[in-house]
Parts: C-alpha cells; structure tokens; sequence
C-alpha cells in the first residue's frame, strides 16, 4: 500500500481524534474531516449520471429504515444521555440547528466522492471507513452496540461500492448516505428536544 493511499486512509482519524475525542468538538472535527478531503482530492472520473430516479429510490430506499429503527433503539442503546452527549460535544441550539442541512446533505455527498476511489483501491477502505466512526460513536453506545455499528457500517461500505459498480453511477450510494445520515441527525435533534 502506498503512503498516499494510507494517508487518505487515515485522515478522518486525525480530524476525529484531535477534534472529537481531544477537543470534544463536533463540529471542528467534522470541518476539519472534510479539510481533509479537500486537500486530498484529485479530480476523479465519477459517472454522475446513472439509474432513473425511480430506481435510484428504490435501490436508496432500505436506508428509511434508519430513522425509525434509530428512533426506537436509540434510547436503550446509549451509555449515556443523548442531550448530554450532544452538549458535551457543542451540538444544542444554533450549532444543531446547523448541523442538520450540513452532516444530513452536504456530509454524504462529500464522504461518498471521497470514499468511493478509496473503495475501489483497497477492501481495507471499508474498516477504515467503519472505524473512525465507532471512535465517535464510541462516546455515546454501549460496547456492544458500538462493535454492531462497525460492522454494519462495514456492510454499508460494501454496499455502497456493490450498488456504484452495479449502476455505474455514483448517485445511488450517494441518496442512500444522504437518506440515512438526514435520518440519524432528524431523529436525534427530535430526541434531544423531547428529552
């Protein structure tokens, strides 16, 4: 493996355990993630065109079971409180606010551009995705659950790279990131302000 590879590999753990897991900021390690990816970025030929939307929906569709799913288990799942959690890592009020367009949209399509070479060079790319971040989630679930997330964000990863190689397109990974990362922050802001 070469070291740019590795490097590009590693870059979310830098911005995650400086910003999140040092600093206990949310939002400077996510910023600072996606510096990353900028700096790391070279142009790429990615196929945007691809499927009808209809089924692009469809292929992106299982990912709606992550908010409901999330909504239900969330609250037994957690080592601590959400609110609590949220807050220790400045993500209340406007910076929440904030954070649900940015991490619910921009997020994915940024992580999916930069992830999917990455894919497509190397199967390590897939753990590597997955791991950084259980180093988040890790402050918030139960061990247990946060060894299931790894594993399922594994699954996601081989997904997405299995669904972009069968449409030739990366639209499809993509609606399906941004259908489940909305999800995951719609549902814990509504959680948060119930609790």
């Amino acid at each position: 493996m070469n070291t740019s590879l590795l490097l590009k590999l590693l870059a979310p753990y830098l911005a995650v355990g400086l910003f999140w897991c040092v600093l206990s900021n949310g939002w400077l390690a996510i910023l600072a993630y996606h510096a990353q990816i900028l700096l790391w970025s070279r142009r790429h030929p990615t196929k945007w065109h691809g499927p009808t939307q209809r089924r692009m929906l469809l292929l992106a569709a299982p990912t709606l079971v992550a908010a409901p799913l999330l909504y239900f288990l969330l609250p037994h799942i957690t080592a601590m409180e959400l609110s609590e959690w949220m807050r220790a890592y400045g993500l209340t009020g406007m910076a929440l606010v904030i954070m649900i367009p940015y991490f619910g949209l921009l997020h994915p399509i940024i992580e999916q551009v930069y992830w999917s070479p990455l894919r497509d060079q190397t199967p390590l790319a897939h753990p590597c995705f997955a791991g950084y971040h259980v180093l988040v989630l890790s402050t918030l679930l139960t061990p247990l659950w946060t060894v299931l997330c790894f594993v399922l964000l594994i699954a996601a990863s081989v997904l997405w790279q299995y669904l972009q190689k069968q449409t030739r397109s990366l639209w499809v990974p993509i609606v399906s990131h941004v259908l489940a990362d909305l999800s995951i922050i719609l549902v814990a802001a509504w959680l948060c302000l119930q609790g």
